[in-house]
């Protein structure tokens, strides 16, 4: 039996998926492993993704920068080794990682399982260590088949 108070132990068991979040604004590349990421409209298609505001993506992230949503396989474990540790401000994310550019130019990794590109509607300061960015779906695919990876944390209090 877990030590933790019962809501955080059930807040933890919110499944979410584990993504690596890729983008290039105004000169400045940025990468992140990421697992706050939710379908969020139909009508322009829009999905959430949560960052924490100290993450050096956050000072390319306004109205209309792109970001893409690389969505990880059940066995990308390599991939995700590489992002999992995050990465200081000026240092390139994408040393040792394969990546190729859509149409805008945005980053995306090839050997994830597919990826979705965002063009950022709105950036939300809730009260909380997380921004919450909010992007328009303009573009993305499969890039192969598989499961993607579901995670569930032990506690809703921590990674």
């Amino acid at each position: 039996m877990s030590d933790k108070p019962a809501d955080i132990q059930a807040l933890g068991r919110v499944p979410t998926g584990l993504y690596i979040v890729t983008a290039e604004n105004s000169g400045q590349r940025a990468g992140f492993l990421a697992s706050w990421v939710c379908q969020a409209g139909f009508s322009p298609p829009a999905v959430s993704v949560a960052i924490k505001q100290d993450r050096p993506i956050m000072r390319q992230m306004n109205r209309g920068a792109h970001l893409a949503v690389n969505i990880l396989g059940k066995d990308d474990k390599a991939l995700m080794g590489r992002f999992a540790r995050g990465f200081e401000i000026g240092e390139d994310p994408f040393v040792n990682s394969r990546i190729e550019r859509t149409d805008n130019g945005t980053p995306y990794l090839p050997d994830a399982l597919g990826f979705l590109e965002l063009r950022v509607l709105r950036v939300l300061e809730p009260s909380t260590e997380h921004n919450l960015i909010v992007g328009e779906v303009i573009g993305g695919r499969m890039l192969r088949e598989g499961e993607p990876w579901v995670h569930v944390r032990k506690s809703g209090d921590h990674y």
